[in-house]
């Protein structure tokens, strides 16, 4: 495992900073700082993530799918506890 497959296993294995790194990334995709990820804001933060990543970057279809899933709560919005399981998602996709 490289080092940084060994970063990312270790913040996915570490639950609180699993939430530090959720918190510090939700402020920066939370662009209007409303509380909330917007379906705006949330392909520009799935994009740059992709980018970052070296992987293809996510179709609008993709996007859409992912606020569907992570929007437990069915607000049209994204809060903070469900954008963590994006993050968590994302890590899993890049280890592998």
């Amino acid at each position: 495992m490289t080092e940084s497959h060994q970063d990312i296993q270790k913040i996915l294995d570490d639950e609180d900073l699993l939430t530090q790194v959720t918190e510090k990334m939700f402020n920066a995709v939370d662009a209007d700082h409303s509380g909330s990820i917007e379906k705006r804001e949330l392909k520009t933060a799935m994009r740059t993530i992709a980018r970052q990543a070296g992987i293809d970057l996510p179709t609008d279809e993709q996007v859409n799918e992912a606020l569907t899933q992570l929007d437990l709560d069915g607000s049209g919005n994204i809060d903070v506890l469900e954008f963590k399981e994006l993050v968590r998602q994302l890590l899993e996709a890049i280890k592998n």
